[in-house]
C-alpha cells in the first residue's frame, strides 16, 4: 500500500513575512504606549505647575494684603500734608525773596525824575515773577530814558510801559509790567556770617538740635502766608 510521504522539509508558505509583520506590530505598540505615557506625564506636570503658580499668586496676594494692613496711613497722610505745606512755603518765600531783591534793583535803576506810587506782584510765569507798578514822571523823555535803562538790565526779562496819561500837577502817569529774572532770587550766605558762626563755636549737631517741631513752625508760616495773601 502506497503512503503519501512529503519528501521536502521546506514549508509551503514562507514565515519571513510573518516575522517581519510581528516585529513591526511590536515596535508600533511600544511607540504608542511610550507616547501615551509621555502625554500623561506632561499633562500631570502641567497641572502640577499650574497649581504651584496658583499657590504662589495666592501667597503673594496674602502678603500684599498683610503689608497694606501694616502701612501707617496716618503717617503717610501727614507726610503728604507736610509736603504740600512745604511747597507752598517755598513758593511764597521765593516770591518774596525775588520782590525784596527786585526793590533794591529797582531803586538802583530808577532815574531821579521818575517815582512809583504802587506795586503789586502776581503769579510766576515760566519761572519769572510778574511785577506790576504804577508811576509818575515829569516828562515823556524821562519815561523813555527809564525804559531804556530797564531794558538793558539783565535782571529784567521783560519791560512794558502802558497807559501813559496826564496826571495832576503836570505829571505823566504810567503803568509798568516787569518780568523779573529768577536769578535775582539767588541768595548766598556772606562769608562774614559763616565766620561769626564759627566764632561762636556752633556745631552742626547743636544747630540740628535747635530745629524743634517743624510742623508747628509750618503752621505759623501758614498763618503768615494767609495774612500776606489777604493783604495782596
Amino acid at each position: 500500500m502506497a503512503s503519501n510521504f512529503q519528501s521536502s522539509f521546506i514549508p509551503k508558505g514562507s514565515t519571513t513575512e510573518e516575522v517581519f509583520k510581528n516585529k513591526k506590530t511590536g515596535i508600533a505598540g511600544i511607540l504608542a504606549v511610550s507616547l501615551f505615557v509621555v502625554s500623561i506625564v506632561a499633562a500631570g506636570g502641567t497641572y502640577f505647575y499650574k497649581g504651584m503658580i496658583k499657590n504662589d499668586i495666592q501667597n503673594l496676594q496674602s502678603q500684599l494684603m498683610e503689608a497694606e494692613k501694616n502701612i501707617d496711613k496716618k503717617t503717610i497722610n501727614e507726610m503728604d500734608q507736610f509736603s504740600k505745606k512745604l511747597d507752598l512755603v517755598k513758593s511764597i518765600v521765593f516770591k518774596h525773596q525775588v520782590v525784596s531783591n527786585f526793590l533794591d534793583e529797582l531803586a538802583a535803576s530808577t532815574v531821579g525824575s521818575v517815582h512809583f506810587i504802587d506795586l503789586s506782584y502776581g503769579n510766576i510765569e515760566n519761572g519769572n515773577l510778574s511785577v506790576v507798578l504804577k508811576g509818575e514822571s515829569s516828562s515823556y523823555a524821562a519815561i523813555a530814558l527809564q525804559e531804556d535803562i530797564f531794558l538793558k538790565n539783565e535782571n529784567f526779562n521783560s519791560v512794558s510801559f502802558s497807559n501813559l496819561s496826564l496826571a495832576e500837577k503836570g505829571f505823566i502817569s504810567f503803568d509798568l509790567n516787569i518780568l523779573v529774572n529768577p536769578q535775582l532770587s539767588i541768595y548766598s550766605v556772606p562769608v562774614s556770617d559763616i565766620e561769626n558762626t564759627e566764632d561762636f563755636g556752633l556745631e552742626n549737631t547743636e544747630i540740628d538740635a535747635g530745629i524743634v517741631d517743624i510742623e508747628n513752625e509750618i503752621d505759623n508760616i501758614d498763618a503768615e502766608i494767609n495774612n500776606i495773601l489777604e493783604n495782596e
